[in-house]
């Protein structure tokens, strides 16, 4: 038994041995950095000035500014509908691409295009796309007969979020989709036969067969979605620069304007360290559904 014990410390000192060098990685790539941030946001550091520690100073600023919670609110509804949207839109493509029809391998390579396209790409394409003076939507709109003045996509208070919003559904939608669909993939065909022996109709299928069985791909791709889309910088950041006047901008994009156009790196990182709570939550919620599939 004396001898079982002494290979087992053994064995556990020899795995500590080889695991701590990752952990000290990980540490350096990622924990140090994360540490330092929350240390510059206590501080009043600015661009090429020394720190000074101020305490809480920072975050007592920016929880009293209306612009912040204007921005947390922008976050919030620039998530939540593009989340929803990419969700439907996915399910919906993926049921139809799951069903054999002529062409349907290039329809799926089509769609699979606006994933695989560069970011910075996509935002310069769908910003000229927007243009009020040459973009091609508007002069699509004008030959239809639907517009008479060219609307000012990404100048507008009221259109500049939605603006880029349509670009996150987009580039997100072949996400669900192919996630979606390599779920509907593995269903046994016998399922939906026994339920058509059954009696049940195309909605009763889908809703006591297709949606629990994809419900876990479902919900994981919604929540590594939802981090994506909580912190999406470069979309917003080329196409409205978060304009105008704050209408488009969100958490990261106003993370960067404090922190490096406005040189205040301390602010900058006070509004970075206020989110993370939110993003600590969707990481454990996504480690949660990982660990209760395996």
């Amino acid at each position: 038994m004396g001898h079982e014990a002494s290979i087992f410390r053994t064995e556990r000192k020899l795995g500590l041995a080889f695991t701590l060098p990752i952990f000290i990685l990980i540490f350096l790539l990622m924990g140090f950095p994360f540490a330092y941030t929350i240390y510059l946001s206590l501080t009043n550091k600015t661009v090429g000035m020394p720190a000074t520690f101020v305490g809480l100073a920072n975050y007592i600023s920016i929880f009293t500014d209306p612009t912040y919670w204007r921005i947390v609110g922008n976050t919030v509804i620039y998530t939540v509908i593009c989340i929803v949207v990419k969700l439907v839109l996915g399910m919906l493509f993926a049921l139809l691409l799951n069903e054999k029809f002529h062409g349907r391998a290039i329809t799926r390579v089509a769609m699979l295009l606006p994933w695989a396209i560069p970011g910075m790409v996509a935002a310069n394409t769908w910003k000229w796309m927007y243009n009020d003076q040459y973009g091609i939507i508007n002069e699509i709109l004008r030959d239809l007969h639907l517009i008479s003045t060219p609307i000012p996509w990404l100048g507008s208070m009221n259109l500049a979020l939605f603006s880029v919003i349509i670009v996150n559904i987009w580039r997100g939608v072949p996400f669900f989709l192919f996630s979606i669909l390599g779920a509907l993939q593995s269903i046994d065909d016998q399922l939906y036969d026994a339920g058509k022996i059954d009696g049940a109709n195309v909605f009763q299928r889908f809703f006591n067969i297709t949606l629990p069985s994809i419900m876990p791909v479902v919900a994981i791709s919604t929540l590594l979605s939802t981090i994506w889309t909580f912190n999406d910088f470069d979309n917003i950041w080329l196409i409205t620069g978060g304009g105008p006047l704050n209408a488009s901008s969100v958490i990261a994009t106003y993370t960067y304007e404090q922190a490096f156009m406005y040189n205040d790196m301390a602010r900058g990182m006070a509004v970075a360290v206020s989110v993370v709570p939110v993003l600590l939550i969707l990481m454990v919620l996504v480690m949660k559904h990982r660990s209760t599939n395996e």
